[in-house]
C-alpha cells in the first residue's frame, strides 16, 4: 500500500481535464499542416503553407509588436499589482478593497473595453477636459494607438494581477 495515493486520485480528473487541452492543440496542430479549402474547409493534404507564410515580414513584424505590447502591458500591471495587493493584505479594510476589485468582474467585458472610447475617443471625456482646462487648443489623438492598447490591457487584467498576488 502506498503511504501518499493522492497523485493516484488525482489521475483521473488530471487525465479528463488534460485531454481537453491536448486534443483540441493536436487537432491545430495537424490542421495546420493542411491545405486550406474552399470557403475555409481543409483539404486533407499535406502542406507547409501555413508556416511559410510566418516568414513573411509583415508577419513578423506584427509578432514583434506583439511581444513589445505584452511585456509593457505586464511590467505596468505587475507594477501596480504588487504594492496594491500589498496594501490591501496590510489593511484592515481587506473586505472594502477586495469589494472594490471584484466589482469591475460585475460588469460585461466588452462593455468595459467600449467605455473607454467614451474616454479617449476623439469627442470623449479627456478631449473635453483638457480643452476646457485650456491645456489643448484642439483634439488629441489618444485612442487607436499603441498606448491605448497598453492602457487599456493592463486596465482589464489589473485585476487578474492584483487577486492572486494578493
Amino acid at each position: 500500500m502506498r503511504k501518499n495515493p493522492g497523485p493516484l486520485y488525482a489521475l483521473p480528473v488530471t487525465a479528463w481535464i488534460g485531454s481537453f487541452f491536448i486534443a483540441p492543440l493536436a487537432i491545430i496542430f495537424l490542421y495546420s499542416f493542411m491545405r486550406k479549402g474552399l470557403y475555409g474547409g481543409v483539404l486533407y493534404e499535406f502542406c507547409l503553407d501555413a508556416y511559410r507564410a510566418l516568414s513573411n515580414p509583415v508577419f513578423i513584424k506584427v509578432t514583434l509588436s506583439t511581444f513589445n505590447i505584452a511585456a509593457v502591458s505586464t511590467i505596468i500591471m505587475v507594477s501596480l499589482a504588487l504594492p496594491a495587493s500589498y496594501f490591501i493584505a496590510r489593511s484592515k479594510y481587506k473586505t472594502f478593497f477586495l469589494i472594490l476589485i471584484i466589482i469591475p468582474f460585475w460588469t460585461n467585458f466588452l462593455i468595459r473595453i467600449y467605455s473607454w472610447i467614451a474616454i479617449l475617443g476623439n469627442n470623449g471625456f479627456l478631449n473635453h477636459f483638457l480643452l476646457s482646462i485650456g491645456l489643448i487648443d484642439h483634439n488629441v489623438q489618444f485612442l487607436y494607438n499603441k498606448y491605448a492598447v497598453i492602457l487599456v490591457t493592463a486596465y482589464t487584467y489589473l485585476p487578474f494581477a492584483i487577486l492572486p498576488l494578493y
